[in-house]
């Protein structure tokens, strides 16, 4: 029975107003590493200069250029070398969802999201991309491979948002169950927080990166280029935007005759 993996990323703007993406390839875990990872290696990181990791914030740093010795033209190089491995993994599964934050942060202004640890934080975009994102990667797994064993979630290593990430994943039995999909808790695998060295995860980041760029109209002429072999890959793009109203009907309606005030969405495990 095969085993999939989820590798995923987010970016959340230059303020916490901004359009929120959560994006990630889902693959199965054989492709990942018999096929990925080594032509990612070779092909992407070990050419002289060889470099540690690819992601683009990094990438487009000369500071961090100059420590590996890479020019600006060879870094150009190698994300054009990172989108032809993607480019050539048929099997890599694009899922992206977003959010506008500053819609979010409105609707749930007094709202609290508390953990099972319980803490408490505000009620963020991250809360609901995360689940938006971790419920179409189960259901695709669940139509386009019945006989898959589960999905494992690989997400970078950041210390607060690995924190509220993997709290996030704990609720997911619940939260299917809430929504009347149980059939899909038996696919729920792992948790697995990687570093930038993590190959799947620079997948995730050139996809995150060119996304939230996208949506933003701030491309140059080479990253629409490069976009434009991952564009029209089959995949599942959402926008919640329109759908938050109605998660916050729900969560922060009134009950009773009482009036209209701060209602928790708690994470159970």
């Amino acid at each position: 029975m095969a085993v999939f993996v989820s590798a995923s990323d987010e970016s959340a703007g230059k303020t916490d107003r901004d359009h929120f993406f959560f994006c990630g390839w889902i693959a199965p875990e054989e492709d990942w590493s018999q096929f990925f990872t080594p032509a990612w290696q070779e092909r992407v990181l070990d050419p002289p200069p060889a470099i540690p990791f690819l992601h683009m914030t990094e990438i487009r740093s000369p500071k961090w250029r100059s420590q590996y010795g890479l020019s600006r033209e060879q870094a150009e190089a190698r994300v054009d070398k990172a989108f032809d491995v993607i480019d050539q993994m048929g099997s890599l599964f694009p899922i992206s969802i977003s959010v506008d934050a500053g819609h979010v942060l409105d609707k749930f202004i007094e709202a609290k999201v508390v953990a099972s640890s319980g803490g408490k934080r505000k009620f963020e975009p991250d809360f609901i991309c995360f689940l938006a994102y971790a419920y179409v990667v189960l259901s695709y797994v669940n139509t386009m491979h019945p006989a898959a064993e589960k999905v494992d979630f690989v997400v970078e290593s950041k210390e607060v948002i690995t924190k509220y990430i993997q709290e996030f994943h704990s609720s997911l039995s619940n939260a299917l169950n809430y929504i009347g999909r149980p059939e899909l808790i038996r696919l729920v695998g792992g948790l697995i927080p990687g570093g930038k060295e993590r190959l799947p995860l620079q997948a995730a980041d050139l996809l995150c990166w060119h996304t939230a760029r996208y949506h933003a109209k701030t491309m140059d002429a080479a990253d629409g280029r490069r976009y434009a072999k991952i564009a029209h890959r089959a995949g599942v793009k959402v926008d919640l935007t329109e759908l938050v109203a109605k998660f916050a009907a729900a969560l922060l309606r009134p009950q009773g005759k009482q009036k209209a005030r701060t209602r928790r969405a708690k994470l159970k495990k």
